[in-house]
């Protein structure tokens, strides 16, 4: 693709649970596809750590939340992000769990919404890693979040939060090396823009 021709800008969602290597994924996709990386960590966790905030295992929900939780606010803010970023023509690489999101198609479709872009570019990448390899991960790097999750994988590695997407999704191999990742979403995500 010629870097100077107009294009829409898009937006890659690439969602997993903590510890899947999603970040690592979308930090090397976003270097790969020259476009701006927001990650729900970065932009809110410094705050959120400063007021105290615990991190919460990321339950799937329907239906938005009557009363907006810590991390309803956490999301908003990436949204919002988002918004502004791809209103100024940016592409954007989006990391988040998106638990609920890729869980079901009427919180997809209110993500959609706040996009406020076609359907047609916004894609959703999962990162699909075994249970067992999660824990791991997790237990390597330590980090005070994932203590209480490594104590009780079964709550946080439920199979609703495990299970695929349920809606139209490009599987990245947890267990795949970087380069592998990339040149194979490389090449599914050539032939989605083909067919578009």
């Amino acid at each position: 693709m010629n870097m100077t021709e107009e294009r829409s800008a898009e937006a890659i969602i690439v969602c997993g649970v903590p510890a899947s290597g999603k970040t690592t994924f979308a930090q090397d996709l976003a270097r790969e596809l020259h476009w701006t990386i927001l990650d729900l960590d970065t932009v809110t966790n410094p705050l959120f750590e400063h007021i105290g905030g615990e991190f919460l295992v990321d339950v799937p929900t329907a239906q938005p939340a009557v009363r907006a939780t810590v991390n309803d606010i956490r999301y908003t803010c990436l949204f919002d992000t988002t918004r502004e970023n791809l209103a100024l023509g940016n592409s954007v690489v989006v990391v988040a769990p998106f638990t609920s999101e890729r869980t079901f198609p009427a919180a997809w479709a209110r993500l959609l919404e706040r996009l406020g872009i076609p359907d047609s570019l916004v894609h959703l990448a999962w990162m699909d890693t075994p249970p067992g390899e999660v824990v791991r991960r997790m237990r390597l790097r330590g980090a005070a979040r994932d203590l209480d999750k490594v104590k009780n994988p079964e709550r946080f590695l439920s199979p609703e939060v495990t299970q695929p997407p349920a809606i139209g999704h490009i599987r990245i191999d947890g267990l795949l090396s970087p380069s592998e990742q990339i040149d194979r979403f490389m090449a599914d995500f050539a032939v989605r823009e083909a067919v578009r």
